[in-house]
Parts: C-alpha cells; structure tokens; sequence
C-alpha cells in the first residue's frame, strides 16, 4: 500500500507541475461565483459546475502523458515495486481527484449561499447531493480510461482515451433524463430518487473495482 500511495503523489505531482489543480479549481470558481450574480438565467452558475468536472477529467489522463514522455514504466519495472501497486496508485489518484472535486464543489456551494442565500432557498440539499455528479462521471471516465492505457500506452491511442469523457457525460445525462421522467423535476436528487442515487453510486464504485482488478491484469502482461 506504501508504494500505491508513492505512485498516487507522483501522480498529482506530474498533474500539478503542468496546472495546479488548486489553481484550475480556485480560477473555475471565481467563474462559478461570477455567473451566480450575473443577470444572466439563474443556473447559469452550472456551467461552473461543468467546468469543474471537464478540468479535473484532463487531470485524470495527465500523468500517463507525462509517464509516456518520461518512460516512468519502464522506470517502475527496475524499481521494486510490484505491477499492481502501480496500478493501485494510478487508481488511487483517481479516487482522489475524485475526492478534491467533491470537497471543492461543496465548498463553492457553502459560500454561493453565504453570499447570496435566495439562490438555492430550499433546493440547497438537492445541490449538495448534486455535486456527486462529478466524482461519479470522474469513476466511470477513469474506469474506461485507465484499462486502456495500461495495457497500450496513452501515446498509441491519444484520441481513444477522450472518448470515455463523452461517453460518460452521455451516460450521466440519461440517467437524470431518465430519473426526471420518473421522479419529476429533481429526479434523483429529490427524496424519492435517494434511493436510486445510491443505487446509482454503488453501481459505478463497482464498475470501479472491476476496472481495477482488469487493469492490474493487463498491465501484468505489457512488455515494458
């Protein structure tokens, strides 16, 4: 696991040497937090929200460009860390990813409502619950993404790997298109739909592991 956990840093380092995290969350928010006292719709400020979840998706596939530049797997085969940890690591980084993208958007939820509390009245659960959204699209992309790149490299397959972030944004629009037909207007963020925004997550956590489980087998077949 201590390896897993070396690999995760390295992960976010090579993400934070080309664009800080931080810095692409903290300039998303002030966008965010703009849109919110513009005059334009009153969700506009979800277009925010969007972003978000777009700039952390770019993060997930950084430090496979970065390990494609640098040659880091054949790196990692000289070192003795075993295959696996490798790959926990990479997942790891994803989980967290997930998890900063979480905090962030509850974070910038918190302060719309401190500074203007007429703009979610009592919708304010509903958006807290929304902001799953993202860690969720970020699990499915990551769990499409990284099997693939484990196996052939993000260089022999640059374009491949994007299609996972729109396959997810298809994925997650239809099942809110789904639920609103079903649950009305709130669809599954409403009382009624918790049960299938549960459903929903643990659902994806177990897309999660099974695409672990499948990239740990074949990176264990790549000739490094």
């Amino acid at each position: 696991m201590r390896n897993a956990v070396r690999i995760m840093r390295l992960d976010m380092r090579s993400v934070n040497t080309r664009s800080s995290i931080l810095f692409i969350y903290l300039i998303t928010d002030l966008v965010t937090v703009a849109l919110a006292f513009s005059p334009m719709q009153k969700t506009a400020f979800l277009v925010g929200f969007g972003g978000l979840i777009g700039g952390s998706g770019a993060c997930l596939i950084t430090p496979f460009i970065a390990s494609g530049q640098r040659g880091l797997d054949a790196f990692y085969a000289l070192l003795p860390v075993r295959r696996r940890d490798v790959v926990n690591g990479h997942y790891l980084f994803a989980v967290t990813l997930g998890g900063l993208l979480l905090l962030n958007t509850w974070l910038i939820v918190i302060v719309l409502h401190w500074l203007r509390p007429t703009l979610f009245g009592a919708d304010l659960p509903i958006l807290i619950a929304f902001a799953l959204v993202g860690p969720f699209m970020l699990l499915l992309m990551s769990s499409v993404q990284y099997p693939i790149v484990m196996r052939i490299g993000y260089e022999k397959a640059p374009y491949l790997i994007f299609l996972p972030i729109v396959a997810a944004g298809l994925v997650s629009g239809y099942i809110a298109g789904s639920s609103n037909d079903l649950l009305g207007p709130q669809g599954v963020f409403s009382a009624r739909g918790y049960p299938l925004l549960g459903l929903s997550l643990a659902g994806g956590a177990a897309v999660f592991l099974v695409s672990l489980l499948v990239a740990r087998r074949l990176y264990g077949q790549r000739d490094l």
